[in-house]
């Protein structure tokens, strides 16, 4: 993302210890080199904790990391993953949704090709109020980034902008510093977490409301600024084992571990990795996994 245009309030770090991970033997075993487990349950806040990163590196020849969905139906990471065969390595879940019609309800481009787009206004709302969502996304170089972003046209384009954008309707051209997302793959969540490496929460620019204080499962992405990419998951709704955690606390722990720009997406029973054929955080719903509509996928080339 360009630096911000527009400067919002820095919200003040969560007063936490830093958190101390270690590799996960079990899900590390048979792993190529370039990606890599790691675990905490250093408490939160003085709340029981557990959570999980897949660090993947740039420099990894043999990974490549996609989006995968199909319109209309939803499937758990198992599914995605006996679907996709043997050279899906980890599976996470992304976007939030409908569970009417199973669609996605953020951005979803898959080989270059938009699937679905950020939120927009409904037909016949007066006024209509216009918001970019945060949204995560590789390009064909495998760069990543984190951008606020609208789809924009008939082709619904996508275009990333300086700063968040609340009530005009973003354009190609305005606000200032308007680009076109060039992205292979994306995906949409919200709110942003991070922004040049401090916490830059913008919930309420993203139209999703005041609080950030609620304690949640989570999935979240982030980067650093060699490219290294971090899928972290936080257990949550598990008493006296893990609680989850908020947006403040997740936008410290991305920070503490070097991430220049990070993204929430769908939580809740919808928060889960699947590596190396294992569940890492236990699942919320009663049920288990929860089928979602799009999930990011870990492949080996």
């Amino acid at each position: 993302m360009k630096p911000l245009l527009l400067i919002l309030t820095m919200l003040p770090a969560a007063a936490m210890a830093q958190l101390r991970w270690q590799p996960s033997a079990a899900h590390n075993e048979g792993l190529p080199e370039g990606a890599r487990v790691y675990q905490t349950t250093d408490s939160v806040s003085g709340r029981p904790f557990r959570a999980f990163y897949l660090e993947i590196d740039p420099r990894a020849k043999d990974l490549r990391l996609s989006v995968e969905a199909f319109p209309g139906k939803r499937y758990t990471p198992v599914q995605y993953d006996s679907i996709l065969g043997p050279t899906a390595l980890a599976i996470m879940n992304t976007t939030f949704f409908s569970f009417k019609d199973n669609s996605n309800l953020n951005i979803v481009v898959k080989k270059g090709k938009v699937f679905a787009v950020n939120p927009q206004p409904a037909a016949g709302a007066s006024p209509k109020r216009y918001v970019t969502r945060g949204a995560f996304g590789i390009n064909r170089k495998g760069e990543p980034d984190i951008a606020w972003v609208y789809n924009v046209g008939k082709k619904k384009t996508p275009y990333a902008y300086n700063a968040p954008v609340t009530g005009e309707e973003p354009t190609r051209h305005s606000p200032a510093g308007a680009h076109r997302w060039k992205v292979r793959e994306a995906v949409g969540g919200g709110p942003v977490l991070v922004q040049n490496g401090q916490p830059f929460i913008t919930n309420e620019p993203e139209g999703m409301g005041k609080s950030i204080a609620a304690l949640h499962p989570r999935s979240a992405v982030g980067y650093r600024a060699d490219g290294t990419i971090l899928l972290m998951v936080i257990e949550g709704r598990n008493k006296g084992v893990a609680e989850g955690a908020n947006f403040e606390e997740m936008a410290k722990i991305f920070t503490d571990l070097g991430c220049v720009e990070a993204l929430n997406l769908d939580g809740g029973g919808s928060s889960a990795l699947y590596v190396n054929d294992e569940n890492t955080i236990k699942p919320s719903d009663p049920a288990g996994q929860r089928p979602v509509p799009a999930v990011l996928v870990l492949h080996k080339k």
